[in-house]
């Protein structure tokens, strides 16, 4: 009887998951309270029709407001893509950077131009005096600690990364709703576990609702994937939307392991945070 439960229970699940994610193109705009995959990898045109010449962006309306998490390679792709997407990019209020890689932060100039009234742009310490001395008339704020970027909308802090004796830095953007958490990462370089346990250290036992970007897992093992998908499960993580830099093999274990409790998220898509 309870194994028929569990079927029931994942099969509603897949249903509820699959129509939070749709195409938002050729939509007069996401609703509010969602949040949109605006470029990912790889370089080229997506089903969406969407153009990009490689990096991340995430677009979010909460509770009105419009932030920008990254904003890819190349900025002239970026506003098509977010017209496509039925987003206004002249409705901007804050941009976050995850890290400082040519393909997250390059799409900016033209982004606070295109801005009605100049965004903050939240970066880590590093990154943010590279976007002073390339966009001086920016409002950079340098994040060294958790953060609050707009209401119930945060920054977790830098997570380091020590690779070959050097030191490597990235933020998670950390939405608080009421019924949990939505964690908004980028390539996740750090380890997606390590940056899930920053969240969890940050706002102590706060229900994870869903985890969505990507986890730059294609040159990992087959077995430490494993082993991170038991991590995310044993932190309480409910949920699953992840771009296609996570990589392939991963994308195969997570949907075997996870399976209705995780989705794509790839340009193009949108996530109802309310359904």
């Amino acid at each position: 009887m309870s194994r028929m439960k569990s079927t029931h229970y994942r099969r509603f699940l897949y249903v509820v998951l699959s129509a939070l994610v749709c195409s938002s193109v050729g939509a007069a705009s996401p609703p509010d309270n969602s949040i949109t995959a605006v470029t990912s990898h790889p370089p080229g045109k997506s089903k969406a029709d969407l153009f990009v010449k490689g990096g991340l962006s995430t677009c979010m309306k909460v509770n009105g407001q419009v932030i920008l998490f990254d904003t890819g390679g190349e900025s002239t792709p970026l506003l098509e893509n977010l017209e496509k997407s039925g987003l206004d990019a002249t409705l901007i209020e804050a941009i976050v950077f995850s890290h400082n890689e040519p393909d997250s932060v390059f799409g900016l100039a033209d982004l606070l131009d295109a801005a009605a009234e100049k965004p903050k742009v939240f970066a880590l310490p590093t990154a943010a005096r590279a976007i002073m001395e390339t966009n001086p008339d920016a409002l950079v704020v340098a994040v060294s600690k958790p953060s609050l970027v707009l209401p119930d909308t945060w920054l977790v802090g830098p997570i380091q990364l020590e690779n070959d004796g050097v030191t490597f830095y990235e933020q998670a953007l950390v939405l608080d709703r009421p019924d949990g958490l939505i964690v908004i990462v980028g390539c996740s370089h750090p380890g997606i576990a390590e940056v899930v346990q920053q969240v969890k250290e940050v706002f102590g036992h706060r229900r994870i609702k869903l985890v969505a970007g990507g986890f730059h897992l294609h040159k990992t093992s087959k077995d430490e994937i494993r082993e991170i998908s038991l991590s995310l499960q044993q932190k309480g993580v409910k949920s699953l939307a992840l771009s296609n830099c996570t990589g392939d093999p991963a994308m195969k274990i997570f949907r075997q392991e996870w399976g209705d409790r995780v989705v794509s998220f790839d340009r193009g898509q949108t996530i109802d945070l309310d359904r």
